[in-house]
This record gives structure tokens, C-alpha cells and sequence, in this order.
């Protein structure tokens, strides 16, 4: 994934990332906000405003997998 990729606003056109995109996304482009009452970190995206919730999920072969899921308005 190049630099621009990285960093390029995609928050008004997806719902749902994950896997290695979702890691690089959280980490280039958001910026993390707060953890919720469940443990999951909260991050939101300056240039838009969107909140998005990160969660961890197994994969089935032993490593969990990243989640970011576009949080409800």
C-alpha cells in the first residue's frame, strides 16, 4: 500500500475494513479518540469527523484480526 493509499480519506465511502488495510488506516489516516466501556479504542477521522470502533476478532489461525467498523451517527 503506497503512502497516498495510506492516507487518503475513505471514511465517507466504506463501513467496514479489515485485516492489514484496516491496521495501516487506523494508523496513517485516524487518530484514536477514546476507548469505549467494552475495551475497544475508538478513533476518528479529522478531515471528515467519522468515528470509526476498532475491534479485534480471531482469525482461525491463531492471531486476531483487526476490525474497523464506521460507528453509528
Amino acid at each position: 500500500m503506497s503512502e497516498d493509499d495510506r492516507t487518503r480519506c475513505r471514511c465517507a465511502v466504506l463501513n467496514v475494513m479489515s485485516g492489514e488495510v484496516a491496521r495501516e488506516y487506523a494508523r496513517y489516516h485516524l487518530h484514536v479518540e477514546r476507548t469505549d466501556g467494552m475495551g475497544r479504542q475508538v478513533h476518528r477521522c479529522e478531515e471528515s469527523g467519522v468515528s470509526w470502533i476498532e475491534e479485534r476478532r480471531p482469525s482461525g489461525y491463531s492471531e486476531e484480526v483487526t476490525v474497523l467498523r464506521r460507528a453509528p451517527d
